[in-house]
């Protein structure tokens, strides 16, 4: 699109953003917002949801999840 600044879309992106992620009191707080953020901005076959599926699940499986 001409005249569109992908620089400075990021750079509203990340502003819109960080005051989210900075308020978040815990790192529990900082995961649901940074998973809302991958939500609104990445699709859904990005190669990143297979990966932290992944990870994610091992992580609970190794705590007992689903044993």
């Amino acid at each position: 699109m001409p005249g569109k600044d992908p620089a400075r879309s990021k750079r509203l992106t990340f502003e819109l953003w960080a005051p989210r992620i900075n308020a978040a009191a815990t790192p529990r707080d900082q995961v649901v917002v940074l998973i809302d953020a991958a939500r609104a901005h990445l699709p859904a076959d990005d190669p990143m949801w297979a990966a932290m599926a992944g990870q994610l699940g091992k992580y609970l499986k190794g705590k007992g999840f689903g044993s």
